[in-house]
């Protein structure tokens, strides 16, 4: 058994820029958004997620979910409907493969800089809205991470059992 110190704070950097977006959800009531950001590369990424979570038979069966990111609050899950929830976004496998062309299909229309929203255009029971902000190229999600970039997340790692 090693003694081998891990960089959390590294680990998240990895994961964000593996995943190639940044995520986070505003829950004020005036806004209540998963709100997803990157180039538009990155928010490709999210597309390959859902194709790729699409795919995968273990996930026909309702229920079944994959969380995503450093922090794994972004959970896709099959469902009996399509919504987008607090909690999750889900459907079922068809479902979530007409999501993953609606995001694709609005991508592709969105330049750098502008915006667009997944709202009842995906399912009407939705209790908040998914929307996209397309960045520039050069966008590193590490960039959105408050924890990181404040340098507070040190702060919280420190605090760890060792």
């Amino acid at each position: 058994m090693t003694d081998k110190k891990f960089d959390i704070d590294q680990m998240m950097i990895d994961e964000w820029r593996q995943l190639g977006f940044y995520y986070d959800r505003d829950d004020r009531l005036d806004v209540n958004q998963w709100r997803f950001f990157g180039s538009k590369k990155g928010l490709q990424n999210f597309v390959s997620l859902l194709d790729k979570y699409t795919n995968n038979p273990a996930n026909d069966t309702l229920s079944e979910h994959d969380h995503f990111g450093p922090y794994s609050y972004l959970k896709i899950m099959t469902w009996d409907k399509p919504t987008i929830t607090a909690d999750y976004i889900a459907g079922t496998i068809q479902d979530l493969k007409i999501l993953k062309n609606l995001i694709s299909e609005k991508l592709d229309k969105t330049e750098v800089g502008q915006t667009f929203n997944i709202e009842k255009d995906y399912g009407q029971d939705n209790t908040i809205t998914a929307k996209f902000f397309v960045m520039a190229d050069n966008f590193d999600p590490v960039s959105m991470d408050e924890l990181i970039v404040s340098g507070r997340q040190a702060i919280v790692n420190q605090n760890l059992p060792k």
